[in-house]
């Protein structure tokens, strides 16, 4: 297979990564600044879109066959790296929005029941990652397969020839490769000239609890609550349109905590232990992944918003597939 030139490693960079060396291609990753430090490593590691019904059908469709996968996929990434990206699958408990009408109607199209629960319903089926051990054993194994990464360098300007892209720019050397692949989150739209692409901040907080004290992933009013295996407890996440502004803000980080104790009590004398904020990449359209419209050689995967995570492994064999039809 040919050369491929990746800008971007983040989840979607490394997993496109790793499907296009298994296939044989000569794999180069161009990461701006260290790999998976953004929002890959930034967000809470569901295996599912938060409300699937709100999302389009290539966004359900991507998930779907991702989670077919995602089992295997970590099993085989923690026996090849040492590296267990703690694949859980916890349940997710939905306390609002699951009785609406138009989630009764997604439910039925993609034949999908949930459990009564006291609180809500229960999807037994979602499961977790912990996405920094993810991404880590990702790195991990992609540089065992042979892919060079290279970090600290932005890419700067397309090279083209004619109408067909050739390679990047950087500052200190131009790249060059037989396809260039555009994964770079919210940070692809300078490098594409797109205005769609835009970054949406979320602010996160972590806390300590003994292990067990929250069983199952819990979303509701359009935040989460994230039981890990060691008894940290993930909550997230804010939506706020303010470009690349990385602050974070001590109220929200308090606001998360109380909406937190406010549905388990028992964590009231919890303290946050660790608050940051990441930038998801949003599109004004949908989800871009595939060949560039004008552009020969020029792919796309980007967009994914809230599902880059649980979106990367079916993400990255759509990538493949049209290079593999070029």
């Amino acid at each position: 297979m040919s050369e491929c030139l990746i800008v971007g490693g983040g989840v979607i960079g490394m997993m496109s990564a790793r499907t296009l060396s298994i296939a044989g291609a000569d794999v180069t990753l161009l990461e701006q600044r260290k790999c998976a430090r953004e929002s890959s490593w930034a967000g809470g590691g569901i295996i599912s879109p938060l409300y699937p019904w709100r999302y389009s059908d290539l966004v359900n469709e991507l998930s779907i066959a991702s989670q077919a996968v995602y089992k295997d996929l970590c099993a085989a990434l923690l026996e090849d790296t040492g590296i267990d990206p703690e694949y859980i699958q916890s349940g997710l408990l939905m306390m609002d929005e699951y009785n609406a009408p138009k989630a009764q109607r997604w439910m039925d199209k993609y034949n999908l029941n949930f459990q009564i629960h006291p609180r809500g319903a229960l999807f037994t089926n979602i499961a977790q990652v912990r996405n920094p051990r993810l991404l880590s054993a990702l790195q991990t194994d992609i540089i065992r397969r042979g892919v060079k990464i290279i970090e600290h360098t932005k890419a700067n300007e397309l090279i083209k020839k004619n109408s067909v892209v050739i390679g990047v720019k950087t500052q200190n050397k131009d790249y060059y490769a037989d396809n260039v692949i555009v994964c770079g989150g919210a940070w692809s739209a300078d490098l594409l000239d797109n205005n769609k692409i835009f970054p949406v901040k979320g602010q996160m907080i972590v806390i300590k609890a003994q292990i067990g004290t929250i069983k199952h992933i819990v979303l509701d009013q359009g935040r989460y609550i994230i039981p890990r295996k060691d008894g940290k407890i993930l909550v997230g996440s804010t939506m706020e349109d303010v470009g690349f502004d990385r602050r974070i803000d001590k109220q929200v980080g308090q606001d998360l905590l109380t909406f937190t104790i406010e549905r388990f009590p028992q964590l009231k004398d919890s303290a946050i232990q660790h608050h940051w904020a990441g930038f998801r990449p949003a599109s004004k359209t949908d989800v871009i992944i595939g060949k560039h419209a004008k552009l020969a050689h020029l792919y796309i995967n980007t967009g994914h918003f809230r599902n880059g995570l649980n979106m990367a492994p079916a993400s990255a064999e759509k990538i493949l597939k049209q290079i593999n039809a070029n």
